[in-house]
């Protein structure tokens, strides 16, 4: 971020989400980066107001009276301007006082009615990347622990745009991979871009060539649009979700994208994981929830939305599957790969589903009434058909039905037979922390949220008119749910405002006690531990706050350490004054920083990672390894026998 820029993002509390710090406050997509149909009513600047001067009214010139009176309202009005202008001068200057700070002090006792102000400048962050990079030796602040060895990778959105084509909506946005390795040699960092067949279409046409989830081809006439209508989408842009198919396949993946393999070492990318099953021929799946890898096993377990055609009376039968992939599958980069079918679940008002929890014997899935919008979808079509301008989003993609419940279903996985159905209140959520059982008992944590977050469009967002937007997080719930008995009943987390939740591998599936992720602290995103049976939170203290932006962590379990809590955390942070980004290393049991590689602090080597990144990164070690949930980074205790923590 630019000091000169307006970088301090500030809006009003108000609305029922935002009453009390106890319940969900609306979040931007993947939580902090917000997308959205609403339009900002009142777009104006940090600490500055807007006062349209009146009109005078029309008088009959013929009357004195009224000419009179024309006079005197010229000159109101002209008084009005006069205020407007020196209220303009102030607000201008206020505005360049207070973006001098990122994040100004912040009173939570003022209530809904208080400013809250966040440090986030979207405008300055959501520029596109403009090239690859490769930097060896990347500088060290602290000590790296001696045992962290291996790959941390992420993907995101970082190119918005192509000639005058912008596109609707930041999943769109085109693919780039982020590597830091860690190597006994020190630290190295590449980005690449994924090398899609929709991001080769728009370059070469210098324009939105080909259709994305929420954008449409920059095409002249009607009949051009008509006749690409007939055109199926290819669906290559894996900005999301990096995960291992068989400990060693690395798949990136999005929202409306197919599973894209790509190459540890180099980032080159092969193209769509060639996939050879029974589901393929049941179409294109859609909204894929952020796969979850069974630590002991290694299978690799999602589920996706499929839009099959009713042979009946041809009309659309959306369907939830849930699906794996096992270990066994062949190492070699673009064999082919058999899904194995788990379960498939008809439903009528289909809604994404972002992560999925695994338990020992269990996978568990949550519907929430948020089903996808088919009129809003259609109207978007037949808009951009008529004048060729596409203006849905991923919000109008899905409409929000509180009156409906949130259904939680509780899937055999050897089986796939449905053990457990249970409804609850309505929630909103993007992320479960993990899921246990105990007896007849299913746990389930859930950062929960009142109602979808309230974002954005990408462009509104990219010209910086966001001052309505607000940071948070959602209220950690324990959902118990009783096979036997049919019962569901859940307890709340008070005034915790948390999410983008990992936890120690280690205990992914049996009962937990800590979590590590990001709260919003009166407006300031803090790393932080939670301790779930306490309710204790500890934050990274050595993070300046007016500046430093963390993204949502990987934990990295210590060897031959059985504690919880022992380990590394790991997050990638941005330096909103300098535009840099750098990746921090904390000790997971006090959240003291151990070591920070790259641009920290005016260095001039830099570590670009350029736009918003994945929320589920991926780190391995070399050598052999099983996968782990969400993406997390690992560590082979058979590598390093005679290695311990430096502390």
């Amino acid at each position: 971020l630019k000091p000169s820029s307006h970088s301090l993002i500030s809006g009003r509390r108000k609305g029922r989400a935002m009453a009390a710090r106890s319940l969900a406050l609306p979040a931007g997509q993947e939580a902090f980066v917000v997308a959205g149909p609403r339009q900002a009513q009142a777009p104006g600047r940090v600490a500055g107001t807007s006062q349209s001067p009146g009109l005078a009214p029309l008088a009959p010139l013929a009357s004195v009276a009224a000419a009179a009176a024309a006079t005197a309202a010229a000159g109101r009005r002209q008084q009005r301007q006069r205020v407007a202008c020196r209220a303009e001068r102030q607000s201008a200057a206020a505005r360049k006082a207070v973006t001098e700070k990122l994040v100004t002090s912040i009173d939570p006792s003022a209530g809904p009615e208080g400013t809250y102000q966040v440090g986030i400048d979207f405008k300055n962050w959501l520029q596109s990347a403009k090239e690859e990079l490769k930097v060896d030796n990347l500088k060290v602040e602290g000590k790296v622990p001696a045992w962290l060895r291996g790959h941390l990778v992420h993907a995101g959105p970082a190119k918005f745009e192509f000639g005058d084509d912008e596109f609707v909506d930041w999943v769109d946005g085109q693919a780039m991979l982020y590597r830091i390795k860690f190597g006994e040699e020190g630290c190295s960092y590449q980005n690449r871009w994924l090398d899609t067949w929709n991001h080769r279409m728009h370059r070469e046409a210098g324009r939105i060539a080909v259709r994305e989830t929420c954008s449409r081809p920059s095409l002249g006439s009607f009949w051009e649009r008509f006749m690409y209508l007939f055109s199926p989408p290819n669906n290559e842009n894996g900005n999301l979700h990096i995960s291992q198919i068989g400990g060693s396949r690395c798949v990136s993946m999005s929202v409306g994208s197919a599973c894209l393999e790509f190459e540890l070492e180099s980032l080159d990318t092969f193209g769509k994981v060639p996939f050879d099953d029974e589901l393929v021929e049941g179409g294109p799946l859609i909204f894929h929830a952020e796969p979850h890898v069974d630590k002991n096993t290694g299978e690799w377990i999602t589920c996706a939305i499929q839009l099959r055609i009713s042979q009946e009376d041809m009309g659309l039968k959306p369907e939830y599957v849930v699906f794996s992939v096992m270990p066994d599958v062949s190492k070699k980069v673009g064999a082919p790969v058999q899904r194995r079918l788990i379960r498939r679940i008809s439903t009528e008002y289909p809604s994404p589903v972002h992560t999925i929890a695994l338990t020992e014997q269990y996978i568990v899935m949550i519907q929430i009434p948020y089903p996808l919008n088919w009129d809003g979808m259609l109207n978007a079509e037949a808009k951009w058909l008529m004048n060729g301008v596409y203006e849905g989003n991923l919000n109008d993609y899905n409409t929000w039905q509180p009156e409906r419940p949130t259904m939680i279903r509780v899937i055999n996985r050897t089986t796939g037979e449905e053990t457990g159905f249970f409804e609850t209140d309505p929630f909103f959520f993007f992320h479960i922390i993990n899921s246990f059982e105990e007896g007849e008992i299913v746990y389930l944590d859930v950062v929960c949220y009142n109602e979808p977050p309230v974002g954005f469009p990408l462009r509104q967002a990219r010209s910086g008119d966001v001052e309505d937007w607000r940071g948070g997080g959602g209220e950690v719930r324990r959902f118990a749910m009783n096979l036997k008995t049919g019962e569901c009943s859940w307890t709340g987390w008070p005034d915790n405002c948390f999410d983008e939740p990992k936890i120690n591998p280690k205990v992914d599936g049996v009962k937990h006690q800590f979590s590590w992720g990001v709260i919003d602290d009166n407006g300031m995103l803090r790393l932080t531990k939670q301790d779930h049976n306490t309710q204790e939170v500890w934050k990274w203290e050595g993070q300046d706050v007016t500046r430093e932006l963390p993204w949502q962590p990987v934990f990295v379990p210590e060897p031959y350490n059985e504690n919880e809590d022992a380990g590394a955390v790991l997050s990638f942070v941005r330096d909103q004054v300098s535009g840099d980004s750098f990746c921090v290393v904390l000790d997971a049991a006090t959240m003291e920083e151990q070591a920070a590689s790259t641009s920290r602090r005016g260095t001039t080597s830099r570590c670009m990672v350029t736009g918003p990144s994945s929320e589920s990164p991926e780190c391995v070690e070399h050598g052999s390894d099983r996968g782990n949930p969400g993406g997390t980074l690992r560590s082979a205790e058979g590598e390093f026998r005679s290695w311990r923590r430096a502390r």
